[in-house]
């Protein structure tokens, strides 16, 4: 018997699928697995709290009597990544910004797809609001495809009527999930992280059945105006400088204030060897300068 040639490609797509969900998975148990336990520093506070039943933490310096709040999303593909992978630059954020920075477990695709995530960012956003935490006080912050979700929950706060933040800061963001930025191509050579085809495996994970070009899905295609203060920092070497030039230009174009700042020969997300890396340890700073800069205390 002949099966027709679209039947046995979408067979195969669907096995790739879910070889490539299994290896997820795997990954993110491995990487979990390696920061497990990563060490609180003796002047940090560490609240554990749960919000609409995903993990979170509280980060803050015990010293500190500051009342500004950082919602920080961590990276990872919208498939990997998790409170242990992210702990120290939240740490770093809590330090130099002066802030009690809340890092949220997210649901993860492929189990989870999206509006998982999205679901949950903002149940957290909430939650602060319901702790009494005024926007002005707030900003929120993440990096690679934390980034994207960080634009995406504006997207979200401004459809739902709800105040934005006073500030946003963006780490490497992945706003085009469709990865048709020129630098995809262009920089695939100098990125020693991350890879078109790769990206492209993640993105419809996460997509599920919707468009990757859907504003939904890539918050670069979607309302930039009226969205809160941006600060944007992108290696020129990595594949997704270029979503994050697209993004600062549109933001700019609808009349929004967005910055970028442009290092040379860094990793993907170099920020999160701060504790390493001169250059990673002096963008935080000027991240944290920015945040301070918008937020009340």
């Amino acid at each position: 018997m002949l099966w027709p040639l679209a039947a046995v490609q979408q067979g195969v797509d669907l096995v790739n699928r879910q070889l490539l969900a299994s290896q997820c998975r795997l990954l993110r148990d491995y990487l979990n697995e390696l920061n497990t336990g990563s060490r609180i520093p003796h002047d940090v506070e560490r609240q554990v709290l749960q919000i609409q039943g995903r993990d979170a933490e509280l980060l803050s310096l015990k010293a500190s009597s500051s009342q500004r709040y950082l919602l920080y999303l961590h990276g990872g593909g919208f498939a990997l990544g998790s409170l242990d992978t992210h702990r120290e630059l939240a740490i770093a954020f809590a330090r130099h910004a002066d802030a009690r920075v809340l890092v949220l477990d997210y649901r993860l695709a492929p189990d989870h797809p999206w509006p998982s995530g999205l679901d949950d960012a903002l149940a957290a956003y909430e939650w602060l609001s319901e702790q009494g935490v005024d926007p002005r006080r707030l900003a929120v912050a993440g990096d690679s495809a934390g980034g994207g979700l960080a634009v995406s929950l504006l997207q979200k706060l401004k459809h739902l009527s709800q105040r934005q933040p006073a500030a946003a800061v963006l780490l490497s963001p992945w706003v085009d999930l469709t990865c048709s930025s020129p630098s995809m191509d262009l920089n695939s050579a100098t990125d020693p992280l991350l890879n078109k085809v790769q990206m492209k495996a993640f993105a419809e994970l996460y997509a599920g059945r919707q468009p990757l070009d859907s504003q939904e899905i890539s918050p670069l295609f979607g309302d930039l105006q009226d969205l809160s203060p941006l600060l944007v920092q992108v290696s020129l070497q990595e594949v997704l400088l270029d979503d994050a030039r697209r993004l600062v230009k549109g933001v700019q174009l609808s009349g929004g204030l967005a910055e970028i700042n442009e290092l040379a020969w860094m990793p993907h997300v170099w920020q999160l060897l701060y504790r390493y890396l001169p250059q990673a340890a002096a963008s935080v700073r000027q991240a944290s300068r920015f945040i301070k800069k918008y937020t009340q205390d």
